[in-house]
């Protein structure tokens, strides 16, 4: 199935980058120029106070003079220009308002980035007369036409609680406009200008100065920097995309070659492995990929061999099923039919189907003691036992079939040799099923011998044949389950393929271990090993139970 690109890692990786991208420079740029514009607007605040402190200072100054020289001449040595003009508080106010611009004027220093307004306490304008210069003279016009004091827009209320607070002797800013980052808002300070009264020895207030900026520089400087923004944004958004595509390719690569290596083991191959190099999340998931791809091949191959034993059982147990149910009904017919009249005929039809009979059993006591392996079912009951006495009682119920296979058994373990810690009835079939191997192989004439020796604290028991051995090549599989080394399946050779096998799983919960090989001029040895019984444990004397109980 294919993936839309949409909801690819790769794509959606590089678009979430983009769109976090996109909105931190945003929300950098708009905090930058919040930041910027309250900090101008700071800065112009103190520096408007400053300058219109310094104009009414001034103004208070040339006041004061003007008035100490009519005040001292008396009116003799003043002129009458003068006299006219200090004559009363407005025209004096007037006056040295002009005075102050003149002497700015002629030393240079006339600050032409910001306008002076003058009010007498009444609020009327003294100066400048005409307002004629510009948007900002505009503004204070408007506001300064005050005909409807019970309607007044925001900034006129502004303005006028700034001049009454600086008529009660407290300077005041503000802000004409809306306070905006990108607006074109100008920022004012209302300073009182104040004269001292000699007869009542306090200030007196003669009036106010308005000082506002003929421009704002902020919105211009927003503008380029929001330009900036603007311009650098996308820019960023690409190269953080970019690089985000570049390491989501770190982890798309290895995601795909999962993918395609999941694909291969979902059609069947279970030899696909991942080769990621690298540390970190995606190289361990590639090894656990790796280790469970194998496990996982592991465990198919050994269903398949399960499904290939299950097959052979089947044919196994089906030709060693018929063999004797074959010779029982035939004998069993023959029998009824009374073709056989002596007695020498009845004992030894009668041999013939006892000795079938106990082969299906024995059969039977396999897949039943197989069915436990395969359950973990089966629990020895350990006891100390004398060896050579369970061997002599092998050899004594197997006697018959000695003689048939015309082999003698050889029980070369000694009566002094010391017990061992076993479940008797799982030891009985261990000799049982090793003594039935053995004869299969071993011509007539030959010898089975079962000898043990002391090995630390575990006894080393050896079942031996006289036979031609076992072949090489199958050495290594002879315990597994169903394997014959003989393929011919032959009555004389055959077997269910299962003795060995529960040789093998029997040892293994006594905690031994168990091994073939070929004794050169012998033939095959199958040896186990069995924990030896503890010094201070006395033997425990073996009772006479047939071998051939079920365990």
């Amino acid at each position: 199935m294919r993936v839309p690109w949409w909801q690819n890692i790769r794509w959606r990786l590089a678009l979430s980058s983009m769109i976090v991208a996109l909105l931190s420079a945003g929300l950098l740029a708009l905090t930058a120029i919040l930041v910027i514009g309250y900090y101008y607007n700071v800065d112009q605040q103190s520096r408007l106070s400053a300058l219109a402190q310094g104009k009414a200072q001034s103004v208070s100054i040339v006041y004061e003079h003007n008035r100490a020289l009519v005040e001292e001449n008396g009116g003799v040595g003043a002129s009458a220009r003068l006299k006219k003009a200090v004559s009363t508080p407005a025209t004096a106010f007037a006056t040295s308002i002009k005075e102050v611009s003149n002497v700015a004027h002629r030393q240079s220093d006339q600050d032409t980035e910001h306008l002076y307004l003058f009010l007498t306490p009444q609020g009327r304008l003294v100066s400048p007369s005409g307002i004629t210069r510009g948007s900002a003279f505009a503004v204070i016009q408007s506001l300064l036409n005050i005909s409807d004091t019970a309607h007044l827009s925001a900034d006129q209320t502004t303005l006028k609680n700034a001049v009454v607070s600086a008529l009660k002797g407290y300077g005041k800013g503000g802000v004409f406009g809306r306070q905006t980052p990108v607006d074109n808002s100008l920022p004012f300070f209302v300073e009182p200008i104040e004269v001292s009264d000699h007869a009542s020895n306090t200030n007196q207030i003669i009036g106010v100065v308005i000082v506002t900026p003929f421009s704002n520089a902020v919105p211009g400087f927003v503008t380029t920097v929001g330009l900036s923004v603007l311009v650098a944004t996308p820019i960023i958004a690409l190269l953080v995309a970019a690089l985000a595509m570049f390491y989501a390719r770190t982890i798309t690569r290895p995601l795909a070659k999962l993918t395609a290596a999941s694909k291969i083991i979902a059609s069947g191959d279970y030899d696909a492995q991942v080769s990621v190099d690298g540390p970190g999340e995606l190289g361990e998931l590639a090894h656990t990929f790796n280790d469970m791809a194998i496990q996982l091949k592991k465990d198919v191959d050994e269903l398949r061999r399960q499904e290939v034993w299950r097959r052979e059982l089947i044919m196994n147990i089906t030709h060693d099923l018929a063999t004797p149910l074959t010779a029982i009904a035939g004998l069993g017919e023959a029998l009824v039919d009374g073709i056989n009249q002596s007695h020498e005929d009845y004992e030894a039809t009668g041999r013939i189907i006892v000795r079938e009979t106990l082969r299906l059993r024995r059969l039977v006591q396999d897949l039943h003691v197989m069915a436990k392996v395969e359950a973990g079912a089966l629990q020895p009951k350990m006891k100390g036992l004398r060896l050579a006495a369970l061997v002599d009682e092998t050899f004594a119920v197997l006697a018959t079939e000695f003689e048939r296979h015309q082999v003698e058994p050889v029980n070369a373990i000694s009566y002094s040799f010391p017990s061992v810690q076993a479940d008797q009835d799982m030891l009985t079939r261990i000799f049982a099923n090793l003594c039935n191997n053995s004869l299969h192989y071993t011509p007539a004439g030959g010898t089975v011998t079962i000898s043990a020796r002391q090995h630390a604290n575990m006894a080393v028991i050896s079942v031996t044949d006289t036979g031609d051995g076992i072949p090489e090549e199958a050495l290594p599989r002879i315990f597994e389950r169903f394997y014959r080394a003989d393929n011919a399946r032959q009555s004389k050779t055959g077997g269910s393929g299962l003795g060995l096998s529960i040789v093998q799983a029997i040892v293994s919960v006594h905690g031994g271990t168990v091994w073939a090989e070929n004794i050169p001029g012998a033939g095959a040895c199958i040896s186990f090993t069995l924990p030896l019984s503890p010094v201070e444990e006395q033997p425990t004397l073996v009772t006479n139970r047939l071998s051939q109980s079920q365990v």
